[in-house]
């Protein structure tokens, strides 16, 4: 296994300017070394500074909630797409590089960098001449840490998902039962921890969601009801239950791992179209108005958050979403910028959802005691 230590370079930028539309606050632009630097995953450390994933510009920059401060990282391959993030016990970092064929270890304390190369599917490899670039065809782009404290990430390339313990430096890949056109996947490819000994992840492309036992490595599969629904969000609630987000479906549906049970609940009528365009007009914001729902989680108010819209077919909406669990009514907030893209949620902090802004560039906060 080949590990590479590379000091990241760092910028310091001056305190983020907010621009709020009650009750959501955009703080940036994101700095970044080319105009749009692909701004999407967001994941709190353990100290609660907020680290922000730039796949387009090879950037991680972190966000101080407290003073709106950025700093901001490249990765030590060029071109390497950084992917989705998770911490591990001792709060380090870890995302996928999803061209360099390997995973990303994050210093949160001081930003320094650590590749670990995936021992499979190693195309193309300059490092022992000193040139920091390495590709391959795995194609991770999400990681999730398990309750085996393991971490465990897809790898759309090879239709698996991969294991990696940082305890002992053992890799380990499990096939996906007939997974196919997993390089698709890669595109929309998201893994979380699923609900007991288990880590759940989508398969848009098969229209289908699937758990992993971390323990006996059984996959158990769940179709989806509606037909080419293109689920390209999951999470795991308090109660064990699967969230997903169909975005083609443009509905939101709950998985009962139990029962295997699918409820599936429409987002696409005449009054929640109208109503969200007329919400975006008022506010200054306009988007593509389908509810063609992305990523999702539960946030401690207990409601069911998502981004809308995702771009897997007509994309550059400009919503976050709420989903009541018990009276199922919906509610949709305008970002302030037009077309932004909420590309990616995260419900770690008691009151708010902090998200991504793609196309602007920003990072975003829904305050859901306001609303």
């Amino acid at each position: 296994m080949a590990v590479v230590v590379v000091a990241s370079i760092c910028l310091t930028a001056a305190p983020a300017v907010a621009t709020a539309t009650a009750p959501i606050t955009e703080y940036g632009p994101v700095p970044s070394s080319i105009p749009v630097g692909g701004v999407c995953e967001v994941e709190f450390d353990h100290g609660g500074a907020l680290w922000v994933e730039q796949y387009l510009s090879s950037q991680v920059a972190r966000f101080e909630p407290g003073t709106g401060q950025f700093t901001n990282h490249s990765t030590p391959m060029p071109l390497s797409v950084p992917g989705g993030m998770d911490l591990d016990p001792a709060g380090n970092l870890w995302m996928p590089q999803v061209t360099g064929n390997s995973l990303l270890r994050v210093d949160t304390s001081d930003g320094g960098m650590t590749e670990f190369a995936l021992p499979w599917a190693n195309a193309f490899n300059t490092q022992p001449l000193g040139i920091p670039l390495h590709t391959g065809v795995g194609l991770a782009n999400d990681i999730a840490l398990g309750p085996d404290d393991a971490l465990w990430f897809t790898l759309g390339g090879l239709d698996s998902i991969g294991r990696y313990d940082p305890a002992t430096g053992a890799w380990s890949s499990y096939r996906v039962p007939g997974e196919i056109l997993g390089q698709l996947g890669a595109l929309f490819g998201i893994i979380k921890p699923g609900p007991g000994r288990t880590v759940v992840f989508d398969l848009p492309q098969l229209n289908k969601v699937a758990t992993l036992d971390v323990d006996t490595h059984r996959f158990v599969q769940y179709t989806m009801p509606t037909l080419a629904s293109f689920p390209v969000g999951v999470r795991t609630a308090a109660d064990g239950s699967i969230w997903v987000g169909e975005s083609l479906g443009m509905k939101i549906a709950r998985i009962n791992p139990g029962s295997g049970q699918i409820t599936e609940y429409p987002l696409l009528g005449i009054n929640g179209l109208l109503t969200s365009i007329l919400g975006g007009l008022l506010g200054g914001s306009i988007g593509n108005p389908l509810p063609m729902a992305g990523p999702i989680a539960e946030a401690s108010d207990g409601n069911i958050y998502f981004s809308v819209s995702f771009p897997a077919a007509a994309g550059l909406g400009n919503q976050i979403a709420r989903f009541n669990p018990t009276t199922l009514e919906v509610r949709m907030w305008s970002t302030p910028s037009s077309a932004s893209y909420p590309c990616d949620i995260n419900t770690h902090q008691p009151g708010a959802v902090w998200f991504g802004l793609l196309t602007p560039n920003k990072i975003g906060k829904l305050d859901i005691t306001a609303g």
